[in-house]
């Protein structure tokens, strides 16, 4: 056997073990509706930007619940590419420093950085669950968000309702691909 064969055989792993990340993914649904939410709420902007950063807290326990809806074990190890997996999922995390910074020298600025911080994080998974999905998603968000602002005017508000019709479209398109494998 090959090396590009053995990677395909443990990416294939993966993608299938983890039914192409889809709990992450619905989970990510629940939070970016909860983020339009405030988006849209009466709350101070200060205060609607650190609940939004807190919104990421969210991801694990409601993707966990997610895992157990659809049979999956994210707790899966026996795959040496998953550290790969969790080098793509933790390097968000340090992203969020720029948003800290924003928080603190353009509070207008974190709601967008936050969701093409988001959108662009997506797009390893293209890789790693060996789907196009992943990276039409990942660019159609940060160019939607970029087009929004800048050609089309929208208002800020607007951003996590179009980071939640990518994030549907992708869990749609997901479910599309593991019917076809299955």
């Amino acid at each position: 056997m090959n090396s590009h064969s053995s990677l395909q055989v443990l990416l294939d792993d993966i993608s299938s073990k983890q039914k192409k990340g889809l709990p992450f993914i619905l989970a990510s649904i629940c939070i970016w509706g909860i983020i339009t939410i405030i988006t849209f709420s009466s709350l101070d902007l200060m205060v609607k930007n650190i609940i939004t950063l807190s919104c990421g807290a969210l991801l694990f326990p409601i993707s966990t619940i997610w895992a157990k809806i659809l049979k999956v074990n994210l707790f899966y190890k026996e795959n040496p590419m998953i550290n790969g997996l969790l080098i793509a999922t933790n390097n968000q995390v340090l992203y969020i420093i720029i948003c800290v910074f924003l928080l603190i020298k353009a509070p207008t600025l974190v709601l967008p950085a936050y969701a093409v911080i988001y959108g662009a994080h997506l797009l390893p998974y293209s890789f790693f669950y060996q789907s196009k999905s992943y990276r039409i998603v990942s660019i159609f968000i940060c160019l939607a968000i970029l087009a929004g602002l800048v050609f089309l005017r929208l208002s800020v508000d607007f951003i996590p309702v179009i980071v939640e019709i990518g994030v549907i479209s992708l869990a749609i398109l997901l479910r599309k691909e593991l019917q076809k494998t299955n």
